[in-house]
């Protein structure tokens, strides 16, 4: 079975959406269809079951019938799982991926109590006991400070990659000074910063908006790899505007606001469970607004094919 690698971390990471239907059960049919659309659109690592995907409010049983259905419609594209989070979820978790022949998975941030001994301890447990390699998450400095991290990403073999999701740049370059040969470098706050991280040795970096806009975030990437900033810039700018949506009053619509627009351009987003809300009514317009001018650079990138193969929904 093939297992993930650090030179696999250097692409677009989809943080992938859980579609539900309109009694909050998974949609299952709706999983395929949407994996099948990122995958003809060039997407190769996907990640189920993360936080875009609710994973910390989803059941087992869900946890498993959604991976499975990725690994089912993926193809060639890696699926990699979010497990946790906490500690005995996540050891629970690697065992469900492990038995469905996942390559990788990612370990979710601790949101529990936790110290900076404890959680590099549970860390080198989780990474020994999955059974394949792991992404680490740092989204805490105090519990994930760089020295630890450091240390971890150098000595554990289990750990292949890291997506850094703090604002604090000055704090991922000394990470990368001091592990960058060791560990795959990821930015893990999407498109807005991406570039400066990209720019501060970062392979790749995650994104939820590739959901629905696969081919702007991989063009975002290849421009920038080509040398051509001015690209790359422009597609972050058009991109900006929806990413500060979702993190309006609290981040309040972080998650909704992707089912939002999968439902318009005609894919498979449906509710979200709680504990999140959906997009009120009155704001979906703004929503909308926004999607109308970047699935038409979606589609133009796509040589006028449509986001959903087939246009948007009204």
């Amino acid at each position: 079975m093939r297992f993930l690698t650090a030179a696999d971390c250097a692409d677009v990471l989809i943080v992938a959406t859980t579609p539900r239907t309109a009694a909050g059960d998974v949609d299952l049919p709706g999983v395929r269809r949407n994996v099948t659309h990122l995958v003809d659109n060039g997407a190769r690592f996907l990640m189920p079951m993360c936080g875009t995907g609710l994973v910390y409010d989803a059941t087992l049983d869900e946890f498993e019938k959604v991976t499975a259905a990725f690994l089912e419609a993926a193809e060639e594209a890696l699926v990699v799982p979010g497990i946790g989070p906490g500690y005995g979820r996540s050891l629970e978790m690697a065992r469900i991926a492990s038995r469905l022949g996942v390559p990788g998975a990612m370990v979710m941030p601790i949101v529990g109590p936790a110290s900076v001994k404890g959680t590099a301890e549970g860390l080198r447990r989780i990474s020994e006991m999955a059974g394949f390699p792991v992404i680490l998450y740092q989204r805490r400095l105090d519990i994930m400070p760089a020295e630890s991290v450091i240390e971890m990403c150098r000595a554990l073999d289990g750990v292949v990659g890291l997506k850094y999701a703090v604002d604090d740049l000055d704090t991922f370059r000394q990470i990368v000074a001091g592990a960058g040969n060791d560990c795959a470098m990821i930015c893990g706050m999407a498109e807005d910063p991406s570039i400066r991280y990209l720019q501060a040795k970062a392979v790749g970096f995650s994104s939820g908006m590739a959901n629905f806009l696969p081919r702007m975030s991989l063009a975002l990437l290849a421009a920038f790899r080509a040398g051509n900033l001015a690209e790359a810039e422009r597609l972050r700018t058009m991109m900006v505007p929806f990413e500060d949506f979702r993190g309006e009053n609290r981040a309040r619509y972080s998650g909704s606001a992707l089912h939002a627009a999968m439902e318009y351009a005609g894919l498979a987003g449906g509710p979200v469970i709680p504990f999140a809300e959906d997009v009120a009514a009155a704001d979906l317009p703004r929503v909308h607004a926004m999607m109308d001018i970047l699935l038409a650079e979606e589609e133009r990138l796509g040589g006028g094919v449509t986001a959903a193969q087939g246009g948007r929904s009204q």
